[in-house]
């Protein structure tokens, strides 16, 4: 039977890896995706060096995978993106096995292995295995190039592999080597995620209950502490403790004694290398083989961190992505600690409002170093004295939630945690409140459900209860949270996200964790700590603060996996149950069969839709058109993920417009990315930054503050407001406690104009010559400059309109945003051009620079391609929907544009193509479609224009008349969506007015059936 059990275990087990192989295939993007995949992409095909801490074994997969693109570049995003689905598939196979290792246990409480506990345990594997598969969040991280599902494969195979070790512990002296293969699976997972640190604990749980015997509940805390305890070595001694003493070494022999760079770092490997040779040398003579295997399981957690080494061999080779440049030992420790992020209270701190302490306001950091190729040394390019704020006692307390002083967070914390007065420290009541509601809630209970109960949608949420809330599927309960849920508006109905399980999968995980404790409480306790370690206790050490800017159900996949095993094993707990009533096979068959087709296959069904990605190339060609808004040889300024990640990606692996130089603004606050942008790439030329290296290194020039001076009269040019940053001497600086700080002393300068220049390189168009300004008067309206801000000022100040400026239209949306200088943009797609023409922006309007209709319309109808986002079936989940708006303003203004300038024909074509390339049943009408309505209306469109008056009021009505069913209290929870509904539809009220009923008053409007539709749908809201 045993024999037999271990065949079929195996063979089912690859069966439910091909479904899940099939599903995560099939599903897969063709390209790069937003947010962080297109960096990674980028970094594996071409080995460069990515955000910190970095991911260098998934970056060598990925590498691997690329080759089998055969050199098509097109295909090489959806190879790496392969290594993620085949990643998840293989993460179901090991889920399968770790179910029925788990539940053959599960089964000798009940007596022997009969063929019908056979048949519910490989049940029980399926259902749980293939619930998983189908769930959401995990999904959604196996259809794209990122490191979550290689990251949950490692979590996978380091479970499965202690269950291994417990079956085979008493039965082989070599039971060992499972132990140093999970210690080796870490090492390596540390180069993909570091997640995998969290199923430490419940492997040493593991280890414990095999060889120790829990006599009390004292005996009981003490061992999960020391499991804690080794987590905590593992992930915060080991590798930072070697990485420092790789970096202290390195300093003290090329520094004191003068031997040459990396000297440090082979001395330290030579005395790691004598250091565990002796080390096992000594215990195998001893007899020690638990000391042996302990010295073991750290090498090869060094031996598989070490595929770091290549992040800096590739940062020596100066990549094109060379985040951090982590190009030696000292680097390569604050890239793996994540420097440049920071670091925020825990389980002690500060809150929001905590002053700093009178005394000893601020305390000193770890000083930063980089190498000095002329002198032969390491030198402190920033000491970072008096650079650690020290905060006031009086606000600082234990389990500190709320610790964000930014004022956009600030507001949420009080709006959540119900704090009236701001200035008072809140109150231990107040911070539990939010990491209740918050912190647990929103940020991890909310996204459980999600995966075991259903979802709302996939808008992301905010406390709305429209948006992004777990859903059951059976209203009443629903209704208890969410309000009615009969006559939802048409998008909330036929959302492809909504997706109900009508709780079977989480019932089904209770179930099973209810038998679990009840049959063998010490495997629940460790599905139970790795289930809370990869859920609540990353909860409580990120602290995240309101709000987030996607979501952040990806990073909680493993505790959605562990509660995947408790859905297998309810399946082996109904068949106990029955099998009890019913003897035989039947009842296995039956059990394995209804629970099969109640939760996976629901599932399955449900999910689909929305996790199908396959003909998706929105992330793709949103990219391209970025690039195509710029000239040849251009600069392009960019601010965030979605707008630089892509963009890398079109750029480095299909090489397309390559003459672009992308210039990232959150980057450019550091020194190391200067240098980059300061060296040519690909096709485009350096970016002409006149600053040194030492004028800009990190600790110079961080921040420039301004100081009135009352010898500076009038405007200056912008380069003597250069050559004064530049500038060392005493007299452009000014005293502040002990320190020194640079200041600028006028915020008024002058860009002088080389008329000849901009005729020139054709940096205007020829209707537009006459336009041309003598100078361009520039206010910079701040009372400090950052590094970045100091280098587009130097930008301007050396281009002389040599090379074409953009800024890309996501930058921002205010006058700070595009650094003062949105009065003379040009639109030219989806970047602004910086032209020496005035194009003032109306007060209050985020619709900056003037269209050039010529080259708008070129790359609007001709130039950009749109990811195949009007095709039916292609999902666009928010993200794409959100940046694909852009669109839709966009050919809005070059239709009103048209218009102005006579070419009404051409502006119908517009709004056609936008129409049909943004159809409504996929793009919600908001505010963006105004603008397209009134170049319809001004176009002489009126049907077509009244057309989408007319749609946009029936989905109004929907929308007013569903909030209409809230009552009472529960009418405030949709405030927000009736005030942002009635305003829209006062909009049309206006736009019909204006454009169907010129020289009447809304008085004589209100006789028309449209101001009569109105009403009836206001008016029982009271707005009307």
């Amino acid at each position: 039977m045993q024999e037999n059990y271990s065949k079929l275990n195996n063979l089912i087990g690859w069966i439910v890896f091909a479904i899940a192989a099939f599903t995560y295939v099939s599903t897969l993007e063709p390209t790069a995706s937003f947010w962080d995949c297109g960096e990674y992409i980028s970094t594996a095909v071409k080995l460069q060096v990515g955000h910190p801490p970095g991911a260098p074994f998934f970056q060598l997969m990925g590498n691997f995978f690329a080759q089998f693109a055969f050199g098509d570049v097109t295909q090489q995003a959806y190879m790496v993106n392969m290594v993620s689905g085949l990643s998840s598939a293989f993460t179901i196979l090991f889920l399968f096995w770790t179910i029925t290792a788990l539940g053959k246990k599960f089964s000798k409480h009940h007596g022997e292995l009969t063929q019908a506990r056979m048949i519910s345990i490989f049940g029980a594997g399926a259902v749980g295995a293939l619930a998983y598969t189908f769930s959401d969040s995990f999904w959604f991280s196996a259809a794209e190039g990122e490191v979550y599902a290689m990251s949950s494969l490692f979590t996978a195979i380091a479970f499965w592999a202690i269950l291994k070790w417990e079956n085979e512990v008493e039965k082989s002296p070599k039971a060992g080597r499972w132990l140093i293969f999970i210690a080796y699976m870490t090492g390596l997972s540390i180069g993909v995620h570091i997640l995998v640190f969290l199923t430490i604990p419940a492997i040493v749980m593991i280890y414990f209950f095999k060889n120790k015997e829990v006599e009390n509940m004292r005996q009981f805390i003490l061992y999960n502490a020391i499991a804690v305890v080794v987590l905590g070595v593992v992930f915060a001694v080991i590798i930072p403790l070697i990485l420092n003493s790789f970096g202290k070494l390195e300093i003290f022999f090329v520094n004191s004694i003068g031997l040459p760079f990396n000297t440090g770092t082979i001395f330290m490997l030579l005395i790691l290398t004598a250091a565990f040779g002796f080390g096992l040398i000594s215990t195998r003579k001893k007899e020690l083989p638990l000391w042996n295997t302990l010295i073991l399981s750290i090498l090869f957690i060094i031996i598989g961190y070490s595929t770091f080494v290549t992040l800096a061999i590739r940062s020596n080779a100066n990549t094109p992505i060379d985040e951090n440049n982590p190009e030696d030992a000292l680097s390569l420790l604050a890239y793996y600690n994540r420097d440049q992020y920071g670091d925020w209270p825990v389980m002690y701190g500060q809150y929001f409002n905590a002053p700093l302490d009178q005394r000893t306001p601020f305390t000193d950091g770890t000083p930063i170093y980089e190498k000095d190729e002329e002198a032969g040394k390491y030198v402190v390019s920033d000491d970072r004295k008096g650079s650690v704020r020290n905060f006031a006692k009086s606000h600082t307390g234990f389990f500190p939630r709320m610790w964000s002083d930014d004022p956009g967070h600030i507001k949420n914390y009080m709006q959540i945690a119900g704090i009236k007065n701001k200035e008072k420290k809140p109150t231990f009541g107040q911070n539990l409140k939010f990491f209740f509601d918050y912190q647990i809630g929103h940020m991890w209970w909310r996204y459980f459900m999600w995966n075991f109960a259903g979802r709302q949608n996939d808008d992301q949420h905010h406390y709305e209860v429209t948006q992004g809330n777990w859903l059951s599927g059976i209203d009443f309960i629903d209704a208890i949270r969410l309000g009615p849920q009969s006559n939802l508006p048409y998008h909330d109905r036929n959302s492809p996200a909504r997706n109900t399980y009508y709780f079977l999968p989480f019932i089904l995980g209770i179930i099973g964790l209810y038998f679990h404790f009840k049959r063998d409480w010490k495997d629940a306790w460790v599905v139970t700590l790795f289930f809370l370690m990869t859920g609540i206790a990353i909860v409580i050490y990120t602290n995240h603060k309101p709000f987030e800017p996607r979501e952040r159900d990806y990073a909680f996949v493993g505790s959605f996996y562990a509660f995947a095993i408790w859905i297998g094993l309810g399946v082996q707990a109904i068949y106990e149950i029955l099998a009890k009533k019913f003897k035989g096979n039947g009842s296995a068959i039956a059990t394995s069969a209804l629970c099969l087709l109640l939760v996976p296959a629901i599932m399955a069904k449900e999910n689909w839709d929305d996790h199908d990605r396959s003909n998706r190339y929105t992330a793709r060609d949103i990219a391209k058109a970025y690039l195509d808004s710029c000239a040849p040889n251009a600069i392009l300024f960019t601010n965030g993920d979605n707008d630089t990640f892509p963009l890398w990606y079109i750029q480095e692996i299909e090489g397309y417009r390559t003459d672009v130089r992308i210039v990232n603004l959150s980057l450019l606050n550091t020194d190391w990315y200067i240098d980059q942008m300061k060296r040519a790439a690909y096709e485009a030329a350096p970016v002409p930054f006149s600053f040194e290296h030492d004028q800009y290194k990190q600790g110079t020039r961080d921040v420039v503050y301004f100081r009135e001076d009352p010898r500076v009269k009038g405007r200056w040019r912008v380069e003597d407001l250069i050559k004064w940053i530049k500038s060392d001497d005493p007299s452009t600086r000014f005293k502040y406690g002990e320190n020194q700080l640079q200041y600028y002393p006028t915020k008024q300068v002058r860009v002088d104009i080389d008329k000849s220049e901009v005729l020139a390189n054709n940096v205007v168009s020829e209707k537009d010559t006459s336009r041309i300004l003598d100078y361009i008067d520039w206010d910079l309206n701040a009372q400090l400059l950052s590094k970045r801000d100091i280098m587009v000022v130097d930008l301007i100040a050396n281009n002389d309109w040599s090379r074409p400026i953009y800024f890309s239209v996501t930058v921002g949306n205010s006058s700070k945003s595009f650094f003062w200088l949105e009065d003379y943009f040009q639109l030219e797609g989806l970047a602004y051009r910086f032209v020496p023409v005035k194009n003032e922006t109306p007060k209050g309007s985020t619709d900056f620079g003037k269209p050039n209709t010529d080259i708008m319309y070129n790359n609007l109808m001709n130039n950009f391609e749109y990811g195949n986002m009007e095709v039916p079936g292609v999902y666009l989940d928010e993200t794409n929907r959100r940046l694909s708006y852009n669109l839709r303003n966009t050919f809005g203004r070059l239709a009103n544009q048209l218009v102005d300038e006579g070419e009404k024909e051409k502006a119908i074509e517009v709004l056609d193509r936008g129409m049909e390339i943004m159809p409504e049943e996929k793009f919600e009408l908001n505010y963006f479609i105004f603008s397209m309505i009134e170049g319809y209306y001004k176009a002489g469109a009126t049907e077509k224009a009244r057309a989408i008056v007319d749609l946009f009021a029936d989905r109004l009505d929907e929308e007013l008349a569903y909030y209409q069913q809230f009552k009472g209290d529960d009418r405030a929870k949709v405030q927000q969506e009736t005030r942002s509904a009635a305003s829209y539809y006062q909009m049309l009220i206006r736009m019909v007015q204006q454009y169907e009923y010129q020289g009447k008053n809304m008085q004589q409007m209100q006789d028309t059936e449209f101001f009569k539709r109105y009403q009836a749908a206001l008016r029982p809201l009271g707005m009307a």
